[in-house]
């Protein structure tokens, strides 16, 4: 008898982890589709019509759904908003995107850094290098460096809209460090534009010679960019990484960006011309 109730037992537990996984599942699409109809759930989650219809209005009763009238027009509720603001209140983005560094670094063998924008620079906040055969950086936590020869800067500047870019790029003192800086503001401009399609930045020698970056944009619950971090090492030896490099760096900005309250795919936030 005792192996029957715990079997019992055992079914409910395990529907209700069911019916669980399934109305998360519906908070997920909400958060991304923003507005759907219940027939409309019901079809992007393969779920029966029955079984849609009781789980959101279980969600309604908790706060977690609203809607207006036959369910035609179904949004997240008050609830995931207050639930939303209690994750982000504990959750540092700093200290978070360090040990994301870390991993990057030790993956990679390679030095990861983060910066902010400070005026018309970036200043470097975090830097992760575990490899014994890394670069020497001379980047140290505080220090500046342009945004337009950088693959920091060139990610944040390609993150913001184009129109603001564009005054920003216009006004910026476009020194030369290196045979290879970009030092026309046209071509500056062509470039956020190949970094806005791509999803990702290079420093291809541009700040340093013979250093080579890739960079990528952290982004708040609206996508314009907080900061930004990047993977540097020297150029031969990035070139053999270079497909590696540039699908983390960006894997690892999105998903501290998602963490920040950022739900859209990049591609909304591209800010085309």
């Amino acid at each position: 008898m005792s192996e029957k109730y715990h079997q019992l037992g055992t079914d409910v537990l395990d529907r209700r982890a069911g019916t669980l996984e399934r109305g998360l599942a519906i908070l997920e699409l909400l958060a991304t589709e923003r507005r759907l109809s219940a027939v409309q759930v019901a079809d992007r989650l393969d779920l029966s019509r029955s079984a849609t219809y009781r789980i959101l209005g279980t969600l309604r009763q908790r706060g977690y759904v609203d809607w207006n009238g036959n369910a035609d027009d179904i949004v997240l509720g008050q609830r995931t908003v207050t639930l939303g603001m209690a994750a982000l209140s504990g959750y540092d983005p700093f200290l978070a995107a360090q040990a994301h560094l870390r991993d990057l670094s030790r993956e990679l063998s390679e030095a990861a850094l983060m910066a902010v924008r400070d005026g018309d620079q970036m200043v470097y906040i975090a830097h992760e290098d575990v490899t014994e055969h890394s670069i020497a950086v001379r980047r140290l936590l505080g220090l500046h460096r342009p945004l337009h020869s950088t693959s920091l800067g060139k990610a944040y500047l390609a993150a913001l809209p184009v129109d603001e870019s564009d005054a920003l790029v216009d006004r910026l003192e476009l020194r030369s460090f290196t045979p290879t800086t970009i030092t026309d503001p046209a071509r500056l401009r062509a470039e956020l534009d190949e970094t806005r399609a791509r999803g990702y930045s290079i420093d291809d020698s541009e700040n340093e010679p013979d250093v080579l970056c890739f960079g990528a944009p952290i982004r708040d619950e609206r996508g314009m960019p907080l900061c930004a971090i990047s993977l540097a090492g020297p150029r031969e030896r990035m070139l053999g990484k270079k497909d590696a490099a540039a699908r983390r760096i960006s894997e690892v900005a999105l998903a501290i960006s998602r963490r920040l309250g950022f739900l859209g795919p990049v591609s909304d936030v591209k800010f085309e011309r």
